[in-house]
C-alpha cells in the first residue's frame, strides 16, 4: 500500500460548509444539554432539546438553500409521519378520566377503532418530544450531507465531552457524595454523575467507547500506510479505557459485560495487526512491537480496573450467578415477566398501539403477581417495560413503530456497507446498543436516544467519501 502524506490528505478533505457546521454545532449542543440535564429527566430539558433540535434542521435547511444546493424533504419525512400519526391519535382518545376520588379511565363510547389514538393526551403530548426532536435532529443531519471532516469534529466533540461527564461522575464517586453533581438527591439512590440510571450511563458510555475505538483503529490503519504515528492511537484507546472504567462505578453489570465485549474485540484487534505487521517485509521499526505494546496498554489497565472493583465483580458476580440459577430452576424473573406482560399489552392493539406514554396507565391491567402487597396492591408504579422493543409496540403498535424502525434499519444498512473503519467501529456500538434494548430500556432516555440518532445519521454517508 502506498503511504499517504498528510498534506496530501488534507488537501483531499473539503472544508465543512456552513450547513454542515450548523448540523454539527447543534448535534453536539443538543445531546450536551440533554446530558447536564439529568440525560433528558430535569423539567426544563424537554423544552431546550426540542428547541435545539428544531432550530438545528431549520438552521440547515436554510444554509442548505443559501449555498445553492437543493434542500431535501426526504430526511424529513419520518418527523411528519411520526406528528401526523399522534395528531390523529390525539383527535381519536380511547378513554377518558373519570374525575372521582379513585382515579379510573373509563373507554369512550366514540372511539374509532381502525384509527390511532391514545389513552391520555396529556402523557402522550410528553412523550412525543424526545422521538419527534431526535427525527428532527436525524434529518438535520442527513440533510447537511456531512463530508468526513465535519464528520471527525462532531465525533470528536462528542466523545470529549463524555470524558468530561465521566470524569465529574468519577470525582463523585471517589468522594462519595451521595448528591447527584453534588446538589440533587437521586431519588433511587443510585446514578452516575447526571445520569439518573446507571444503566443509562452504560449505554451511553458504550456508545463512546465505540467512537473511541474507531479512532484508535483509524489512526493504527493510517499508521500502517505510512500516514503517521501509531501514538495516536493512544488517544483513542485511552478514552474507550477511562469511560470503560467508569461503568462498573454505580453498579451496571450489563453494562460491564457490554464494555468488556468491546475491548475484548479490541485486544483481538490489535493482535490481529500485530501478526499481520510482523509478518510484512521490512518491518525494519519494529511496528509490530508498538501494536503488542498498545495491547498491553489496554491490558494493565483492564486488570487494573478490575482489581480496584474486585469487591463489586465479586457481589455481581454472585447475584448474576443466582438469578441465571433461578431462572433454570423455573423462578420469576422481572425483565422476563415485563416484557411478557408487555408483549400480551401490545397484542390487545398490534396494529395501531395505546398511545405514546400511556404505559404507565394501561399496564396495570396485564401486570402479574410481582410488584404487589399481599392483598395484591401494586407497590410500584412501572413507567417503562425494560425493553424497548415491547415498549414501543405497545404503545405505537405495528404501524407507529415502523416509523421509526425503517428509518433506523435503512440508516443501519448504509453505515453496513459503508468501508470505513471508525465507522464499523461506530456501528458495532450502536448495534450492541440496539440489542441492549430487549433488557433494557436505553431508547427511552433522550441523552443516549439523542447520542445514538447523532451517531447513527452522521455515519450513513456513502462509502466512497469515508477512509
Amino acid at each position: 500500500m502506498r503511504p499517504v502524506s498528510r498534506a496530501r490528505e488534507r488537501e483531499a478533505e473539503p472544508v465543512p460548509g456552513a450547513a454542515e457546521k450548523v448540523a454539527v454545532g447543534g448535534a453536539w449542543l443538543t445531546v450536551a444539554l440533554t446530558t447536564w440535564g439529568f440525560a433528558g429527566r430535569a423539567s426544563w430539558a424537554p423544552f431546550a432539546f426540542t428547541c435545539c433540535a428544531a432550530a438545528t434542521a431549520l438552521l440547515t435547511a436554510w444554509c442548505v438553500w443559501r449555498e445553492g444546493l437543493r434542500v431535501k424533504v426526504g430526511p424529513f419525512v419520518p418527523l411528519g409521519l411520526l406528528l401526523a400519526y399522534v395528531g390523529v391519535g390525539l383527535l381519536n382518545p380511547s378513554h377518558y378520566r373519570d374525575g372521582g376520588a379513585l382515579v379510573v379511565w373509563v373507554r369512550r363510547a366514540d372511539w374509532i377503532e381502525w384509527l390511532p389514538s391514545t389513552v391520555d393526551r396529556v402523557a402522550t403530548l410528553g412523550a412525543v418530544l424526545p422521538w419527534a426532536a431526535a427525527l428532527a435532529l436525524g434529518g438535520a443531519l442527513r440533510q447537511a450531507r456531512l463530508g468526513r471532516t465535519a464528520t471527525r469534529w462532531l465525533w470528536a466533540a462528542l466523545l470529549a465531552h463524555g470524558l468530561v461527564v465521566a470524569l465529574v461522575g468519577a470525582y463523585f464517586f471517589v468522594t462519595r457524595d451521595p448528591r447527584m453533581l453534588g446538589f440533587v438527591v437521586a431519588r433511587h439512590g443510585y446514578h452516575f454523575s447526571s445520569f439518573v440510571y446507571r444503566n443509562h450511563w452504560a449505554a451511553y458510555a458504550v456508545l463512546l467507547m465505540a467512537v473511541g475505538l474507531g479512532f484508535a483503529f483509524s489512526a493504527l490503519r493510517r499508521w500502517r500506510a505510512g500516514g503517521g504515528p501509531a501514538d495516536r492511537a493512544l488517544a483513542g484507546f485511552g478514552a474507550a479505557v477511562l469511560l470503560a472504567v467508569t461503568i462498573p462505578m454505580p453498579g451496571s453489570r450489563s453494562g460491564t459485560v457490554m464494555a468488556l465485549g468491546l475491548l475484548g474485540a479490541a485486544l483481538l484487534g490489535i493482535a490481529w495487526l500485530g501478526r499481520r505487521q510482523a509478518g510484512r517485509r521490512g518491518d525494519d521499526e519494529g511496528r509490530g512491537a508498538k501494536l503488542w505494546a498498545i495491547a498491553g496498554f489496554v491490558a494493565v489497565v483492564l486488570v487494573a480496573g478490575a482489581f480496584f472493583n474486585r469487591g463489586q465483580v465479586r457481589e455481581h458476580w454472585g447475584r448474576t450467578v443466582r438469578e441465571v440459577s433461578g431462572l433454570a430452576q423455573g423462578a420469576e424473573n422481572l425483565r422476563v415477566s415485563l416484557t411478557r406482560d408487555t408483549v400480551r399489552m401490545a397484542l390487545d392493539r398490534p396494529v395501531w398501539g395505546w398511545g405514546l406514554g400511556s404505559y404507565l396507565i394501561v399496564f396495570p391491567q396485564y401486570q402479574g403477581d410481582y410488584l404487589r402487597d399481599s392483598r395484591g396492591r401494586i407497590t410500584s408504579k412501572l413507567v417503562h417495560a425494560h425493553n424497548d422493543w415491547a415498549q414501543i409496540w405497545a404503545e405505537l403498535g405495528l404501524v407507529g413503530g415502523a416509523i421509526l424502525w425503517i428509518p433506523a434499519g435503512w440508516l443501519g444498512w448504509r453505515v453496513f456497507r459503508t468501508r470505513g473503519v471508525g465507522v464499523r467501529w461506530t456501528a458495532g456500538g450502536l448495534g450492541l446498543i440496539a440489542v441492549y434494548g430487549l433488557v433494557d430500556f436505553p431508547a427511552h432516555c433522550p441523552a443516549v436516544l439523542f447520542l445514538g440518532v447523532t451517531l447513527l445519521a452522521s455515519a450513513a454517508e456513502p462509502s466512497e467519501r469515508r477512509e
